[in-house]
């Protein structure tokens, strides 16, 4: 009950957060704009709707999961509301897995509004509903989960969310271009390059795996086998990384 508790008031607090707000408006008409290039496009129309629909449902996705992730913490303490709550019989790891079911909540709330959205503007356009793009989209959900895991890692580390989102931001980029990693992996490269590489390809998040949109709108999806593994890695990678934030802040003193 204390963990529900403190995600319902996590929840409230990022939908009463004006950003929230911007960008998913700003994501709508960027997907309603979307519509209008279709019409001017070299190539088929609807590919290229899809397509950069979903890129951008995709990206402010990740926007709001950085603006907002790293400042969980981070404004609990400019409030000094964490010294109220974690001097109730509330334990760190409550308060941590609360704000994490909270704020992912409404991440899966605000991706439902956009994709509502992408709906409307595909039937307008197409006249009939492409369930395909939910595949596409929930992949995206697992995405910003492991994502804001991420962020809940580095604001249990580091003191400013400035910083926390800058190395969110660092590990989202990494994590999307990870394949790239592997061509340093090669026999032609010195042993302790292929270790380090080995060992920072491991850690780093494989997010370049829940980018499943360009498969989805050429109409070649993946099978179900698939989905399956992504979410069994994405909550995997997700809990580990919970466990490590439970660790740190346990240890974390407030002053």
């Amino acid at each position: 009950m204390k963990v529900f508790a403190i995600a319902l008031n996590t929840g409230r607090e990022a939908i009463r957060n004006k950003i929230l707000y911007s960008i998913m408006l700003f994501a709508c008409l960027v997907t309603g704009i979307a519509g209008s290039f279709g019409s001017v496009s070299i190539g088929d129309r609807m590919k290229f709707v899809k397509d950069f629909s979903l890129f951008s449902i995709s990206m402010f996705g990740v926007v709001t999961t950085v603006v907002l992730g790293v400042s969980l913490l981070s404004k609990e303490l400019e409030k000094r509301t964490i010294y109220n709550l974690l001097s109730k019989p509330v334990a760190r790891w409550q308060f941590l897995v609360g704000k994490f079911i909270g704020m992912w909540t409404v991440l899966i709330l605000m991706m439902g509004l956009m994709t509502a959205a992408l709906f409307l503007l595909l039937f307008a356009l197409e006249g009939r509903f492409d369930w395909q793009v939910l595949a596409a989209i929930a992949a995206m959900i697992l995405e910003l989960g492991v994502l804001l895991a991420v962020a809940l890692f580095f604001s249990t580390i580091v003191v400013t969310p400035v910083l926390g989102g800058l190395f969110t931001v660092a590990a989202f980029i990494a994590g999307r271009s990870s394949p790239w990693l592997l061509y340093f992996t090669r026999n032609d490269q010195p042993p302790f390059v292929r270790a380090l590489i080995n060992v920072i390809y491991a850690i780093l998040p494989h997010l370049d795996r829940f980018w499943v949109a360009d498969r989805v709108v050429s109409g070649h999806p993946l099978p179900a086998g698939y989905y399956v593994d992504l979410v069994i890695y994405g909550v995997a990678y997700s809990g580990v990384l919970m466990v490590l934030s439970m660790v740190i802040f346990r240890r974390r003193e407030f002053v």
